[in-house]
């Protein structure tokens, strides 16, 4: 490794040149004391332990996140990135096991008499650059001191501490991202990073972290403080801009320049902030029911021009349930002509919205549905996704089920983003091997899964009422060829299937099926496990017992889900029981 040769370079050419430096000093053995009990005024030692245990703490977790950013800066280490090739991956670090890992070493290190311990970010780092993709290294780095404390230390106190400490100024500066600084200069948190690196530097990790917190809490006080508002007519529009963060520091403001609006008249408030606290919240939502119930609109923007902000609606009267379908929403007010006109006006909440009305305003649901979920939802899973963003999915599961739109596989299973790869298709059907004719698309989302996804089960979910098994019963041979048509024919087989009165038919426990429909349905799960099973990514991962294949059915008109339970072709669904509430 380069930082070994340099290390030994620069030590050979000091002890060649006879250079007086400081070097390497390690305690000798023959001397070493065990650890006794401190001494000393009690509020002194409770300070030198607690900013020990401060120093030591912050370097570590500084170190740890510092690698996670490392590991996401290469994506050819997140398993699941297309072409890495890799099983395994770098996860993030467990901060909690460190400071865990930390205290542990350092109850043995204090009992023997030896200095306190921390992680650092020079043997993880290097580790990330040599495509590592585990963290044995820091096993086999605690080995390596071991050995070099116990048989190594009349070399090691040949080595000039300049050396070292130019390797650590070398891994910090190749750790420092150009992006980032920029991302930092564009909002304006130059002088919380140039503290801290100040602070670091003259006066120690622990004083420099401390002062750019304290510079951070005044900045962010000082953003607070300094939030402008400004109000101005044009073209018959009111425009009230609202420059910085709206807290209720900045509510007497901002209602001075709502209430120099006009009553009735068009506004249009522009929010140029990141954060908009409760009080803030209320009385903008306030002063919007009171203007455009006195026959005004209000339109809310965001920081770019024509961003629109979802409407601030009661939550007291809001009723809507999660997966509430479009046409039951009750907490969006629909759209009439007047407020076509103007994005941000309310229209009657008596407005008829018949059959034509829903399909003419079918894209205006789609934002609507979009507006709440920018307000409702993204709140709630943004941390979540953002680290998804940040190190690829790792689904477990391959989850293929029908296109029908009264299947939302997320609800039917308790899931949340990153755990299932969804693959949907007209009657939850897969294309036998060399059968696909020219659509690959349901194989390669198997070898995909599969293969660089590394999924460890595959279920197949068929659903009662399914129109592709009405559409495959009422087929005649020999009929026109459509592209549905064409597609339906990967499930002739679970129509042969379910007419073999040799082979086991596939049933609900507890009852028959009720028509052939759902009997064609069940059979077809059953069948689909068995094209799954000759795919040769799928056969290949069976065989090495690192996959699981899984059948269930859902029952619309009931909201029951039914498991395939049978084994040796015997196609069981057994119903899935509500689960019981947990005892507190």
């Amino acid at each position: 490794p380069a930082a070994l040769v340099a290390v030994a370079g620069a030590t050979a050419a000091a002890s060649f040149a006879g250079l007086t430096l400081p070097m390497v000093d390690l305690p000798s053995w023959s001397s070493h004391a065990l650890a006794g009990l401190p001494e000393g005024p009690v509020l002194g030692l409770v300070a030198a332990v607690l900013t020990t245990t401060l120093v030591c703490s912050v370097q570590s977790l500084l170190g740890a996140v510092a690698v996670d950013k490392l590991v996401a800066g290469r994506p050819d280490l997140i398993s699941g990135a297309p072409g890495s090739g890799r099983g395994a991956r770098v996860g993030r670090s467990d901060l909690n096991r460190e400071l865990l890992g930390q205290g542990a070493a350092n109850i043995v290190s204090g009992t023997l008499g030896g200095l306190p311990v921390a992680g650092v970010a020079v043997r993880s780092s290097a580790n990330v650059q040599a495509g590592a993709v585990s963290r044995n290294s820091t096993v086999l780095h605690g080995v390596l001191v071991v050995i070099a404390a116990l048989l190594m230390v009349p070399v090691l106190e040949f080595i000039p501490l300049a050396s070292l400490a130019a390797l650590v100024m070398a891994v910090g500066i190749q750790m420092v991202s150009l992006h980032h600084i920029r991302t930092v200069t564009r909002h304006r948190e130059v002088p919380v990073y140039a503290v801290t690196t100040l602070g670091v530097v003259l006066f120690g990790v622990l004083e420099g972290v401390t002062l750019g917190v304290a510079v951070a809490v005044a900045v962010a006080l000082h953003r607070l403080t300094r939030t402008r508002i400004t109000h101005h007519e044009r073209e018959g529009v009111h425009h009230v801009h609202v420059r910085g963060q709206l807290t209720f520091l900045a509510v007497p403001r901002l209602s001075r320049a709502l209430h120099l609006i006009p009553h009735g008249a068009d506004a249009v408030v522009e929010l140029d902030g990141s954060f908009m606290d409760h009080a803030a919240y209320e009385s903008l939502q306030d002063w919007q029911k009171t203007h455009t119930a006195q026959g005004g609109s209000v339109e809310l923007t965001g920081r770019r021009p024509g961003t629109r902000i979802a409407e601030l609606a009661d939550s007291a009267h809001c009723r809507c349930r999660p997966w509430t379908p479009w046409r039951n929403h009750q907490c969006e007010r629909p759209y009439t002509a007047s407020a076509a006109g103007h994005p941000g006006a309310s229209g009657s909440p008596g407005a008829d919205r018949g059959p034509s009305a829903g399909r003419e305003s079918s894209g205006r649901e789609l934002a609507r549905g979009i507006s709440a979920f920018q307000r409702n939802t993204a709140p709630i899973v943004r941390g979540e996704l953002a680290r998804l963003a940040r190190e690829g999915q790792q689904p477990d599961q391959l989850f293929l089920t029908c296109a029908d739109s009264r299947l939302v596989t997320s609800m039917i299973t308790s899931s949340g983003p990153g755990d299932l790869f969804v693959v949907r298709n007209v009657g939850n059907l897969v294309p036998l091997p060399g059968k696909e004719s020219g659509d690959d698309s349901v194989a390669a989302a198997i070898e995909y899964a599969v293969d660089v996804l590394k999924v460890r089960s595959i279920t197949v979910c068929g659903h009662s009422g399914c129109g592709a098994m009405q559409a495959l019963l009422n087929s005649e041979p020999g009929g026109a060829r459509t592209p549905l048509q064409r597609w339906l024919r990967h499930g002739v087989p679970s129509l042969e299937r379910m007419a073999d009165d040799t082979r086991p038919g596939a049933r609900l426990a507890g009852r028959a099926a009720a028509d052939a429909v759902e009997q064609l349905c069940l059979t077809n799960v059953v069948q689909q496990l068995e094209h799954l099973s000759t795919h040769e990514s799928v056969a290949r991962a069976l065989r090495e017992g690192a996959l699981e294949l899984h059948g269930m059915y859902f029952h619309v008109g009931e909201a029951q889900a039914y498991l395939l339970t049978g084994a040796d072709g015997d196609g069981l669904f057994d119903h899935v029981e509500a689960a019981a509430d947990l005892p507190a």
